[in-house]
């Protein structure tokens, strides 16, 4: 083969789609788009309140003071606010 042949610039317009047509606007996909984010937050405030959690509780136990609650830092307190569940 040699490389002197003249190139073809390629076509612009899309081939010819036979049958294929969008019935209705993609919904289903942002829904499914914005339902993934808003589980992934969900999940990462949990995971974060939780470790959160770990953290203050092993630093009270460290300086062995019992009861008296140890203050967290401002995303330890934040994370805990947010998660229902801790």
């Amino acid at each position: 083969m040699s490389s002197t042949g003249t190139s073809r610039p390629l076509p612009l317009a899309s081939p010819d789609s036979e049958g294929f047509t969008i019935s209705r606007r993609p919904l289903l996909g942002f829904g499914l788009l914005g339902a993934t984010i808003v589980v992934t937050l969900a999940v990462l405030i949990y995971l974060g309140a939780w470790a959160s959690s770990d953290r203050i509780e092993n630093r009270v136990l460290a300086a062995s003071t019992g009861g008296v609650h140890d203050q967290g830092d401002w995303w330890e307190d934040s994370l805990l606010l947010a998660c229902p569940l801790h």
